[in-house]
């Protein structure tokens, strides 16, 4: 019973403590905000138990249906050619150079230092 007037309590509960809580920060009233602040605070929580109880309470004809919805809009996707293989990562800067990997796919942490151009300070 409880369930069928609590999205309605919350809902006035959290109208009337944003209503309180605007109206005690415009008019410099710390007292009306702070009922404002509870009243949020106290209906943020019984929304989110609404939704989670309806959540749970969802039928299979209505998953079924959610089920063909996204059948077919997978089938429109592959239509439309949206569904293609994805193009191959563009090598990068690593792809120039010709440095031998150690150990098949293992990239050393300390870069080599063959080749390397000394820099001095001027």
């Amino acid at each position: 019973m409880t369930h069928r007037y609590m999205p309605a309590f919350a809902f006035t509960l959290l109208i009337a403590g944003l209503t309180a809580g605007i109206t005690g920060l415009l008019g410099n009233n710390d007292d009306l905000w702070r009922v404002g602040l509870f009243a949020v605070l106290t209906a943020a929580p019984l929304l989110v138990i609404r939704t989670v109880h309806a959540s749970l309470r969802v039928s299979a004809a209505a998953l079924a249906d959610a089920d063909l919805a996204g059948y077919a809009r997978a089938l429109d996707h592959v239509a439309r050619g949206l569904l293609d293989v994805p193009a191959p990562p563009c090598p990068g800067n690593r792809a120039d150079r010709h440095v031998e990997q150690v150990a098949g796919n293992v990239i050393p942490l300390r870069p080599s230092t063959e080749n390397r151009i000394e820099r001095k300070a001027l």
